[in-house]
């Protein structure tokens, strides 16, 4: 989460307090962060998954949209 960005519960509106982050590997063997949210309010329970890319992967990114100008 970058920050300042406030998330709310998709339930009760309420803002979700963060929980922390931790990583984990996938089925596929790539690497994820896990951040961990939750509500204070209604006690839902989130969790948000974002796949860690290395760098050649990002370099590859940056040369397709690039190349897309």
């Amino acid at each position: 989460l970058k920050h300042g960005i406030i998330m709310y519960c998709w339930h009760c509106q309420e803002k979700l307090i963060w929980g922390g982050d931790h990583q984990e590997e996938d089925d596929e063997g790539n690497d994820l962060i896990v951040t961990n949210l939750s509500c204070s309010k209604c006690d839902a329970e989130v969790l948000v998954y974002l796949t860690i890319k290395n760098d050649m992967e990002e370099d590859n990114d940056l040369q397709k949209s690039t190349e897309e100008l």
